[in-house]
């Protein structure tokens, strides 16, 4: 049996996250002291593997929309002391066996299709092209993880295949296109039935608040402040008003046409709707900002307009 004895000291830079190479394999050879320790460096056996194996389950986020995409899933190594001589056709198969976590859907295989899975380590080389799969997001529940894993089944006459390295397990979190990390820069216009002591001239808000999906059109407020959902205010020291998780629906031209309290049946009656006298709540993809002009309603209390600007600083974990 084949197994990883440590972490590779080196990476190769293929573009994408999912294409580190984190493993080096050995064998008796190897244990004795015979050979190297990283891919392209083996001087013993010649082996096939999948290197993001190392790491499983590796969590893949993805845009949620309509239609299927080329998601890039994994890459294959060969590890020897020289590149391949000849072409190495290697043939991998699903195996969601392998998927043992209860919260975890199996991705269905009416939303994906996969081009071959027979895969090409080309001649000269020590990798191979990402293995592709072509996925529909747009019917799957941002509000789950989705699965697939794959298994080498077949490499090459003469070429070992690792243990620990053979099997890949793949998760999908379904993100729209508005979920990020923001800052946050806001203005409430309140009534004199709120503290005097409560800003009402605009703030920058000084805690990242993230949009997270919830839906393929549908984000909601989480203040990195108080691990909640809570909509920033300042009064003057950072707060939130509580019972609240700001949810933001759009169009498909960016335009927000719904703003409700995501807070499951807050006590104290706060609700969100969209200000209709003021046009402009949209998301621009140009600059990545999100405006919305929404109005807070809570029983005994005047409303209270809300304007806030969210400029995206990063895509979230």
């Amino acid at each position: 049996m084949y197994t990883i004895k440590k972490a590779l000291k080196t990476q190769l830079l293929l573009g994408s996250a999912l294409m580190m190479l984190a493993g080096c394999l050995k064998d008796k050879g190897y244990e004795d002291g015979d050979y190297g320790t990283i891919t392209n460096k083996t001087e013993g056996d010649k082996f096939i593997s999948i290197p993001i194996a190392s790491r499983n389950p590796n969590v893949v986020g993805i845009e949620s929309k309509a239609g299927k995409q080329p998601v890039e899933l994994f890459t294959l190594s060969y590890d020897y002391k020289s590149p391949a001589e000849t072409d190495l056709a290697v043939t991998v198969a699903v195996n969601n066996s392998l998927i043992t976590d209860p919260t975890v859907k199996i991705l269905p295989p009416s939303e994906y299709d996969i081009p071959s899975l027979t895969h090409t380590i080309k001649a000269g080389q020590v990798i191979s092209d990402p293995f592709m799969a072509n996925i529909n997001t747009g019917n799957l529940d941002p509000n789950f993880k989705y699965g697939i894993a794959f298994s080498i089944t077949n490499v090459p006459s003469g070429i070992e295949i690792p243990s620990n390295l053979k099997n890949v397990i793949l998760l999908f979190t379904i993100k729209n296109k508005y979920d990020g990390i923001y800052s946050f820069r806001g203005r409430h216009d309140m009534a004199s039935d709120r503290s005097s002591a409560w800003l009402r001239t605009p703030y920058d808000y000084p805690y990242e608040i993230h949009l997270i999906t919830a839906g393929p059109n549908t984000v909601r407020f989480f203040n990195t402040a108080f691990n909640a959902g809570f909509h920033p205010l300042m009064t003057p020291g950072v707060s939130g008003f509580g019972s609240t998780e700001p949810v933001f629906t759009f169009d498909a031209n960016n335009n927000i046409v719904t703003v409700v309290n995501g807070f499951p049946n807050p006590s104290n009656g706060r609700a969100f709707v969209i200000n209709s006298a003021v046009s402009g709540s949209k998301y621009n993809p140009s600059n990545k900002k999100v405006y919305a002009a929404y109005i807070m309603n809570q029983p005994g209390f005047e409303p209270m307009p809300l304007f806030d600007t969210l400029t995206f600083i990063k895509k979230r974990p």
